[in-house]
């Protein structure tokens, strides 16, 4: 498995900070299916792949526009 590939459980702040949005923005994408959170223990977890394809997918979504 390489890194690009690998699995990060991230905790909500790390999210926060990743994709450089508030915390709210952040639960919109949760309550519009867009990212979807593990709970393990009560811990709310995200998985870097889901943000990684999110990123992916809002920057397809862009390159489309700007054509």
């Amino acid at each position: 498995m390489n890194a690009a590939t690998e699995r990060h459980l991230l905790q909500r702040e790390q999210v926060v900070s990743l994709l450089q949005i508030p915390d709210a923005d952040v639960q919109w994408l949760v309550d519009t299916r867009q990212l979807t959170e593990l709970l393990i223990h009560g811990h709310q977890r995200f998985d870097s792949r889901d943000i990684d394809l999110l990123i992916d997918a809002y920057r397809s979504t862009a390159q489309r526009r700007a054509q």
